[in-house]
């Protein structure tokens, strides 16, 4: 912190006293209090966040010591040389690079203090394609608690905040399953003195060549190391017993630890049974599947999967199957229960199944996902022996289970947005409630890349009618988490989705939200021409509230391009037909917006009436994003007024309710104008602090309102130079 830093303002008192934002020291904010020239600096209880994102170890790890002490002697010299050490751990499917990499991250953990970041890039997965570097730096973000409000819009920005954010901080990162070395090259962190691992089927000779990777390649257990885990895992009495028979279950398991952990795992299923017993079952299998023309391995791990598969009760090898067809990269125990039509009860016993026989991993608490190879086989064994109407049946409850719990999770983050008509759920489905605001938001975080996924599976199978609902659900978070991309791309899906069934106000809708979505991209011209053909459809459907909405969004966007009479006179439309709805919220917000529009044609006093008339309402309504704007606006009405003080009191209002509700542009536009209002009052240094804080989001945010600010910057820094 140095003393030149800009002081960004945080609240005030009649008194003069204020407290403002003096530095940032390890991501802590420091406070200072101003009374009459005085300074009394004061440090905030919260700590910088340390992630701890490793998925849980195996408990008996067996061998691989060579590998580990390998792993330990790149970090021992990155501490002499404070480089950043970049470890590719190569190998085939199956041969246990994920878990010796999670392994040893948990012993190392005490050398990495400062966090460990963990990324499953599913590289090799077939339910999709291998994870965009973007959802990962997004999610390291967010594991840093980075407000949505400072997190760029593109990847390459992206990349530089995590950058920073981990440069000279003791950080182990993880990047796992990796598809090539440009999946992880965005991912590599700053500074030196991290250290990455990377795991990949694929030779990772970019990352060598280019980022000076230290290259481990995993080959087959020895037979020693073999014996151990399969001791470990059925007691060494078996093992002495019928050492024999172990050396053939070995073998047939190809020395693969995935595989033998599922043999392990079979075997201790079966303790009256002997190994010689199991390995001729084992063997049938294999001798059944070798007409399939498989490779040597690939027909060992057929047998291997079928074998313990088989073992399963009906009821769990059914769940087995389903989830192969489950879009998403992971699988929580109510979306399960919702695809299987069993109780959360029934559905926690089969996955513990699952979990038991190792053909699905518990990556954390109530959160499950396979290995790949058991992804390929679970979609095998569907195709093979599912019955196509119960898969059917089973993907259609588990996007309804996503539907209408995402729908009760929006209802939380937008109370008073007008709902759309869902159909009944499945009856086996229990969807999510949700208590409040930070319940819905906290389980919308955690089920972001599953509901996204649910909604691409429904459009690629042409499931319309899920494909723009899920959309429509999914959109106030998206907004408001600077998910843009992710919404763009959705919708415009949507509304294919929509025209294919012929639903017209379906269609609206998604126009509706695609112009919102446009405008946050400053694709003024096609926003503007999306919100003209919803409000089209609304007035043939004779929708009266979703036409005042239209042209309450069109009013709002021809005065961000400067036409204020044009949107004013579209405000008064938007007003007129929610007074004859007597549609008290829609009433309110447009009653606000057309203050505001009073406003800028230069008539501040009935700026000031409208906007206070409609906070009376929206304070009553409880809707905290509706009142952040007519807060702000209020502070526009006082500035223009010459009432600076009174200004500064509305706007700092607003920036704190647009950041707690994360809404980005808005919070930095309010913090915009509460620096204008500052430079009204004379106070320099808090115009600046503000304004500085308002062009580093509208950079993030890549708005075109940077530039303005850029220019009040220099100007001010020149005046008072």
């Amino acid at each position: 912190m140095s003393a030149d830093q800009p002081a960004d303002i945080l609240d005030g008192d009649r008194d003069g006293a204020r407290n403002v934002v003096v530095g940032d020291v390890d991501g802590v904010l420091v406070q200072a209090r101003v009374i009459e020239g005085d300074v009394t600096i004061k440090v905030p209880e919260r700590k910088a966040v340390v992630p701890r994102q490793l998925p849980v170890a195996v408990r008996d790890f067996i061998g691989r010591q060579a590998e580990l002490d390998a792993l330990t002697a790149m970090l021992d010299e990155a501490a002499v040389t404070g480089m950043v050490v970049v470890s590719a751990v190569e190998g085939s499917a199956g041969i246990g690079k994920t878990t010796l990499a999670i392994y040893w991250a948990h012993r190392a953990r005490d050398r990495f203090p400062d966090g460990q970041l963990y990324a499953n890039l599913f590289g090799f997965d077939p339910a999709g394609e291998p994870l965009d570097p973007a959802v990962v730096v997004r999610g390291f973000l967010d594991a840093f608690e980075v407000p949505p409000s400072r997190i760029p819009a593109n990847l390459d920005a992206q990349a530089a905040l995590y950058r920073s954010l981990v440069a000279g901080r003791r950080m182990l990162v993880v990047l796992d399953n990796c598809r090539d070395s440009g999946q992880v090259r965005p991912l590599l962190p700053g500074g030196t003195s991290c250290m990455v691992i990377v795991t990949s089927r694929s030779r990772l000779d970019g990352l060598v060549a280019r980022e000076g990777a230290r290259r481990l390649v995993l080959g087959l257990l020895t037979l020693e190391e073999a014996r151990a885990l399969l001791a470990a895992r059925i007691g060494e009495e078996r093992v002495a017993a019928e050492p024999e028979e172990t050396d053939a279950l070995i073998e047939l398991c190809a020395r693969l630890p995935l595989a033998l952990s599922i043999a392990a795992a079979r075997a201790a299923a079966n303790a009256p049974v002997t190994l010689a017993g199991l390995v001729a079952e084992l063997r049938d299998r294999r001798a059944r599947l070798e007409e399939f023309d498989l490779g040597e391995v690939e027909v060992n791990l057929q047998a291997v999967f079928s074998w313990s598969y088989l073992a399963l009760t009906p009821e769990a090898s059914r769940l087995f199957r389903l989830i192969g067809l489950h879009p998403g990269p992971d699988i929580g125990v109510p979306a399960a229960a919702a695809l299987g039509g069993a109780s959360l009860r029934e559905t926690r016993a089969l996955l513990k199944q699952l979990v038991n026989a190792h053909l699905l991993e518990e990556f954390e608490p109530g959160r499950y996902q396979f290995h790949d190879l058991l992804r390929v086989y679970a979609r095998d064994r569907v195709s093979a022996e599912g019955s196509r109407p119960d898969s059917e049946r089973a993907v259609a409850r588990v996007l309804d289970f996503y539907l209408h719990s995402a729908v009760a999770a929006d209802r939380q983050l937008y109370p008073h947005r007008e709902p759309i008509v869902l159909s009944p759920h499945d009856e086996r489905v229990d969807p999510r409630q949700f208590r409040d605001y930070d319940e819905a938001m906290a389980w919308l975080t955690t089920e972001y890349p599953c509901l996204l996924a649910a909604a691409d599976h429904a459009a690629e199978e042409k499931l319309d009618r899920y494909t723009w609902q899920l959309s429509w659900s999914l959109a106030t978070f998206m907004d408001r988490q600077v998910h843009w991309h992710d919404w763009i791309a959705i919708t415009e899906k949507a509304i294919v989705a929509a025209r294919r069934l012929n639903d017209r106000a379906g269609e609206a809708r998604m126009r509706y939200n695609l112009g919102h979505a446009y405008a946050q991209r400053e694709r003024n011209a096609e926003a503007y021409d999306q919100i003209e053909r919803a409000l089209a459809v609304f007035q043939e459907l004779g929708d009266q509230v979703c036409e005042a909405h239209a042209f309450h969004s069109m009013s709002w966007m021809l005065a961000r391009q400067g036409r204020y009479a044009e949107g004013l006179v579209k405000g008064r439309q938007a007003l007129e037909i929610h007074q004859s709805c007597r549609n008290r919220f829609g009433e309110a917000e447009a009653l606000n917006t057309v203050g505001w529009l009073h406003g800028l044609v230069g008539d501040h006093e009935q700026n000031l009436t409208c906007c206070k008339a409609a906070l009376t309402v929206l304070e009553g309504l409880g809707q905290r994003h509706s009142v952040a704007f007519t807060l702000d606006h209020i502070g526009d009405a006082y500035r223009n007024l010459g009432k600076a003080a009174e200004a500064m009191k509305y706007h700092r209002g607003a920036v704190e309710l647009f950041h707690e509700v994360g809404m980005a542009f808005e919070e930095a536009t309010a913090v915009a104008h509460l620096g204008d209002a500052a430079f009204a009052a004379d106070d320099h240094a808090a115009a600046l602090a503000a304004w500085q804080r308002g062009r580093t989001i509208f950079v993030q945010l890549e708005r075109s309102e940077a530039t303005t600010l850029a220019e009040k910057i220099s100007a001010i820094q020149g005046t008072d130079s």
